[in-house]
Formats: C-alpha cells, structure tokens, sequence
C-alpha cells in the first residue's frame, strides 16, 4: 500500500508522489512497537508486523527505513489528517508512479529487477 500526505504538510516537488506508510522510532520504543503504533496513528488501524524486510537509508541523511510485512488486525483505513490517498498497486503500476527516490531505489533493488 502507498499513501499520499495531507496537504497541509509541504514537500515540494514530492508533495504528490506517493510512498509506504511511515514514522519515527520514539525513545524506548521497539521497531515493532514503532510500525504498530504509526499505523494505527496515521491509518486508524491495528496491524501485526509479520516479517521486517529491509533496513533502508532514506533521502534525509542518516535517517533509515524499515520495511515491513504487516497484516492488518483490526480496522479499517481512513483518511484523515496525515493522509489524503492511499491505494494498493500491482509491481508494474508503481513503475509509474511519482515516488521519492530512496522508494524508488527500494523498489527497483527488491521487484523490478
């Protein structure tokens, strides 16, 4: 699933491209408690991380992502103040979409290679 911001945050020339899910780590917090908690804060539901797949460096330096398999446990998704869009796409239709760069080398590294 990707998602697209709410306009009220300003990203520029990436304010509409689309991207997974994301958060920080708070302080004593595991990277399975963080994904859980992110996503019932910006999706509205509970979800059970599966399997981390990737660590991953993000286009803001030092900062890395963590890629996971989540199944969703209880709710549904709904937009609100963080999320304008969200849709499911095949591997091929995320060929042409607009995402940030280090989404974008993700992809091309894990699925369309």
């Amino acid at each position: 699933m990707m998602i697209k911001p709410s306009d009220y945050k300003n990203f520029g020339e990436f304010q509409d491209a689309w991207y997974p899910p994301t958060g920080h780590i708070k302080e004593d917090e595991s990277n399975e408690e963080a994904i859980v908690r992110e996503m019932r804060e910006e999706l509205g539901v509970e979800v059970k991380p599966i399997k981390l797949l990737s660590e991953w460096e993000q286009d803001i330096p030092e900062e890395m992502a963590f890629w996971w398999e989540c199944e969703i446990a209880n709710g549904e998704i709904k937009i609100g103040d963080e999320l304008k869009e969200y849709k499911y796409f095949s591997t091929e239709e995320l060929r042409s979409l607009k995402l940030w760069p280090a989404e974008k080398k993700f992809f091309e590294k894990f699925f369309w290679n």
